[in-house]
């Protein structure tokens, strides 16, 4: 199948706004991929995931690999994913110069539209309407299947290019194999945001409340002595966490399914930088030393299948907590269940002073609702701030067509005077905003794109954001996590803006560093 199509898709599902409108333009494109291959490439490439996972290139490798467009044979799906493997694949001395030719030769061969979607594709930013709860309706319509199906079969599948081929050659029979299995991943339940734990209390009366511990998410399967342990991606790193394999084998159970936390402590208890533990679960090789340099401590929240109790995802969270109890009581997740605002206030102290992000509020009544965000779990954190630069905005899709949504921020470098990037967002914003700094971002246009306007650095934004994380996409090597716009600053100038060693020395304490030290 050619790239050309699904990137005229893609336009045409940006230009409406009505869901069925969408819902049908996407099922009546995957009536046409009937092969194995072009269903799940482009099931993965609508909702902006490719086979590979993150291929490690960034923004500056991108701009390094543009060049003039060439004539060739039109470029197809499997093009794209064999290139995307041949980078994957490339490691050692010269790598990084071999994946930017190997994308050179990719973008020499496509038109500016299908750069446009590869570079987006590339960086994690599809956003042209076809998000996985759409593209699910549009499986079912176009396999002939009911959307509630469709959707429970995702919850333990997984893999949504998977689950489009299945339902589009096998049909309802094909869908009756996704169900909850010892080692097999489910797919992970996420959390929505609320402002406080007053207004998570307000949304879910009498809560659960859970230290919300900056870890990596992991879920052990349990089966006698046979142990597997995956992360929220579905990765198996059982190889990588011996002492989570060691303590998982201790369970009282013969069969399990649990969800956790794997978390590095300090010697007082305090959590590590986040850095710190995505370093120990990153390593492949050498398990044992790093092991002794970062060990990894396992708090669990939650419990899907339990010996003598079968699956557990559509009992009500009260229950699982109770199991989860009587199963391992001493890793449990700090907890409290309470309706009142005094003791939730209290409790969000002790999760502050303890040095972890707040926390997580949890309906008592609801299901584990697997790959789905909805309202049932709520994270309450005390975010960060700061004050950036607006250096160029992106048209928005959607309801959002027409007006400059996703915003690139920058922070101020002392020494040069300029303007250093540390990422993008376009959460947080309402429609005053939107149409108001559509009209500022205009009137400081300096050049655009196909779809960027890149502006003079005037406008302050406040931003709110959760942590920095070391990031190969910008310039400064660290980007902003979970940034949302607060407010507009037409109070401050850009020269107040916050600058590049503020952002690094935040950096530096998450990491544990001494404030004077330097950035690698």
């Amino acid at each position: 199948m050619q790239l050309s199509r699904l990137v005229d898709l893609v336009a045409r599902v940006r230009q409406t706004t009505k869901k069925t409108e969408k819902v049908s333009l996407l099922a009546d494109f995957l009536r046409q991929t009937n092969e194995r291959e072009k269903t799940e490439l482009a099931a993965l490439y609508l909702t902006g995931s490719l086979p590979q996972g993150k291929i490690g290139l960034g923004w500056s490798l991108l701009q390094q690999a543009m060049g003039e467009s060439e004539t060739s044979d039109a470029l197809t799906l499997a093009d794209v994913d064999r290139t995307f493997e041949q980078i994957t694949a490339e490691r050692g001395a010269g790598s990084t110069d071999r994946r930017v030719a190997l994308l050179r030769r990719l973008f020499a061969r496509a038109s500016p539209n299908e750069r446009q979607f590869l570079t987006q594709l590339i960086m994690g930013e599809i956003r042209q309407g076809a998000l996985e709860g759409l593209l699910l309706d549009a499986v079912a319509k176009a396999a002939g299947l009911q959307p509630a199906d469709v959707r429970r079969a995702m919850m333990f599948c997984g893999n949504i290019g998977q689950l489009a081929r299945v339902a589009m050659e096998e049909g309802a029979a094909g869908l009756a194999r996704f169900s909850l299995r010892l080692m097999t991943p489910v797919a992970p339940m996420l959390a929505n945001s609320a402002q406080d734990v007053e207004d998570a209390l307000d949304r879910l009366e009498e809560a659960a409340l859970e230290f919300k511990l900056d870890g990596a998410r992991i879920q052990v399967h349990k089966a006698g002595d046979d142990i597997r342990i995956f992360t929220r991606q579905l990765q198996d790193v059982t190889v990588r966490l011996p002492e989570i394999v060691e303590w998982s084998r201790g369970l009282p159970l013969r069969e399990a399914v649990l969800e956790g936390e794997a978390i590095a402590l300090a010697r007082d208890g305090r959590p590590r930088p986040f850095q710190t533990t995505m370093r120990r679960l990153g390593r492949i090789n050498d398990i044992e030393t790093i092991r002794k340099e970062i060990p990894l401590s396992p708090f669990f929240f939650d419990c899907l299948y339990a010996e003598g109790h079968g699956a557990l995802i559509g009992e009500p969270y009260r229950r699982r907590m109770d199991l989860l109890a009587s199963i391992a009581p001493a890793s449990l997740i700090p907890r409290t269940v309470t309706s009142k605002r005094d003791e939730a206030e209290q409790f969000l102290r002790q999760a502050l002073d303890q040095g972890h992000e707040g926390l997580m509020a949890k309906s008592l009544t609801a299901p584990y609702e697997a790959g789905q965000r909805g309202s049932h779990w709520l994270k309450v954190k005390q975010p960060t701030t700061l004050d950036l630069v607006v250096l160029a905005a992106e048209w928005g899709h959607g309801r959002r067509t027409g007006r400059l949504s996703n915003l690139h921020l920058g922070a101020r470098d002392p020494q040069s005077g300029r303007f250093v990037m540390l990422g993008k967002t376009f959460k947080g914003l309402t429609d005053e905003m939107l149409a108001w700094q559509t009209e500022q971002l205009l009137a400081r246009e300096e050049h655009r794109d196909d779809w960027t306007i890149y502006v003079r650095p005037e406008l302050v934004v406040e931003i709110a954001f959760s942590d920095v994380q070391e990031s190969p996409r910008y310039p400064a090597g660290i980007a902003l996590r979970f940034a949302r716009v607060k407010r507009y600053r037409p109070d401050k100038a850009a020269a107040e803006a916050d600058t590049l060693p503020t952002v690094l020395a935040i950096f530096r304490k998450q990491r544990g560093e001494a404030a004077d030290s330097v950035l690698d």
